[in-house]
């Protein structure tokens, strides 16, 4: 008797739990959604362009346009742009990393297909194939605090160190600004410790540099008058029309998305993109 108890108790128990079981399931009308798969765009390689296509890149100590990240591998709006270009190109890329004015000896030599993060004057057009510019950099006189410099008319026989763009703005007198003593520099933190330490008493460099410097340093303070603008495009060898129009295109599909504007934002904080 005892027993076909302990037997009709056991059952209930398993009934009771499978009943549980039943009931707390989730329904399908409670289940999450899943969440929606994108599928990525595979590009048809364009056959103008090379692949993979070697990308000389003039200074990749210019942040947040290019930089280096604490892994040792660039980022930056750039590399992001050169990335989302290449893709739509269908091909893959190399970055290479070259000096600021070697440019046309590198395409010369073939050592690069083209170059991105290019100043664009206009004169530059006399040498190179290239793309219609596709940003543009205010170019800005930054100082620290309590600097007797207010505005660019303050900017007069002092010690100015200029970013490599600003210093071919000047080269071209084409940099709103007067001044007579003037160094120049690439590494950008090394120039803003300068700044700090009262070794030069101004530095003009793109706005999105200094904005940059500012996060880390607030009491580095921009003028309100830009010195100039720099529009940068890419450029090519003059004899590779096919690969630059190629480029070009594919930029201008980027921009018609709404994506660089997007990198803008995220890198610089503000949209630079030129839209006309």
């Amino acid at each position: 008797m005892k027993k076909s108890k302990i037997i009709l108790f056991v059952v209930l128990i398993i009934i009771i739990v499978m009943g549980i079981f039943y009931y707390c399931k989730p329904k399908d009308d409670d289940k999450p959604p899943e969440p929606t798969k994108i599928p990525e765009i595979i590009y048809e390689k364009n056959p103008d362009v090379k692949d993979p296509l070697r990308i000389g890149i003039p200074n990749v100590n210019l942040p947040p346009m290019v930089m280096w990240d604490k892994d040792g591998n660039l980022t930056g709006f750039e590399i992001e742009l050169i990335a989302e270009t290449a893709k739509r190109l269908g091909v893959s890329y190399e970055i290479v990393p070259i000096n600021t004015g070697t440019e046309r000896e590198k395409l010369e030599d073939d050592e690069i297909d083209c170059a991105f993060n290019m100043m664009d004057t206009g004169k530059q057009r006399l040498f190179y194939g290239m793309t219609d510019s596709y940003i543009t950099i205010p170019q800005v006189v930054a100082v620290y605090e309590d600097s007797e410099i207010k505005d660019k008319n303050d900017v007069k026989n002092i010690s100015v160190i200029m970013s490599t763009p600003a210093e071919n703005l000047a080269d071209e007198d084409k940099l709103d600004i007067d001044f007579t003593r003037v160094s120049a520099s690439k590494d950008y933190e090394k120039t803003f410790e300068q700044l700090r330490d009262g070794y030069s008493d101004a530095v003009v460099c793109d706005k999105t540099v200094a904005d940059y410097m500012i996060k880390s340093d607030e009491k580095i303070k921009i003028l309100d008058e830009n010195a100039a603008e720099v529009r940068y495009s890419v450029a090519f060898r003059q004899s590779d029309e096919k690969i630059m129009l190629a480029v070009d295109k594919t930029l201008k599909d980027i921009f018609s998305e709404g994506i660089l504007s997007k990198l803008s934002l995220k890198w610089f904080g503000q949209d630079y993109y030129i839209k006309n």
